[in-house]
């Protein structure tokens, strides 16, 4: 991978390109505003430390990535949504899907509307056509989830975070790769208090989306 430091100067992309990635450019300098502020945890002694709600920090990242594919798919007349995949004799769910994309259609939304809240999706596993979990900062593969996913036919499963150290990064992506991800892609890469970031990756993650659902 071919980094640009944040204030170094980098080559400038196209226009169309530019476009395509507006969504994970803008979180980016969104999220690393925030870098510094740590997630609210409960302590030992029942009270409360830090600034922001580690569940909520999460959502964000895999909301925006959402908006990002629903733009990028949008041709394909396909969706894109958060929620859980029902087996074939509806007899049981997946584990939570941060990014579900799939068939137009689904079997229930919970909590949607036209100005939901909250918008969580029950949808039919053979209608899904790849699954992207997020993380926000990334330091180990999560090795099952692959494979609970697996058992619903869902191939295509792809890993994005956050952030992660930059010494890390090629580490992780092997082991995400032989864990059965697709892929591992990254918003920027932490090394001490510089931040990392590289727009190609951004492209390069909306393509590897784009051909798995479009085989």
């Amino acid at each position: 991978m071919r980094a640009a430091t944040k204030g170094r100067s980098r080559p400038q992309m196209k226009f169309g390109k530019s476009l395509r990635v507006e969504h994970l450019t803008g979180l980016t300098a969104e999220l690393q505003s925030l870098r510094d502020h740590r997630p609210l945890v409960k302590r030992s002694d029942g009270k409360y430390e830090g600034d922001i709600l580690g569940f909520v920090r999460g959502l964000r990242l895999s909301a925006r990535v959402i908006y990002f594919l629903r733009e990028r798919l949008s041709g394909t007349g396909l969706e894109v949504n958060w929620g859980h995949l029902l087996d074939p004799n509806d007899d049981s769910c997946s584990r939570e899907c941060d990014v579900v994309v799939h068939v137009r259609g689904h079997v229930r939304r919970w909590n949607g509307s036209d100005r939901p809240i909250m918008d969580f999706t029950f949808i039919e596993a053979r209608n899904a056509r790849a699954v992207v979990s997020c993380k926000s900062s990334l330091k180990a593969i999560d090795k099952a989830y692959p494979k609970d996913l697996r058992k619903y036919g869902v191939k295509d499963i792809f890993l994005f975070a956050e952030c992660c150290e930059e010494a890390d990064f090629h580490r992780l992506r092997e082991a995400a790769r032989k864990a059965g991800y697709r892929g591992f892609w990254c918003l920027y890469l932490t090394q001490g208090s510089t931040f990392t970031t590289d727009e190609s990756m951004y492209v390069a993650f909306g393509d590897a989306i784009t051909r798995a659902v479009s085989k």
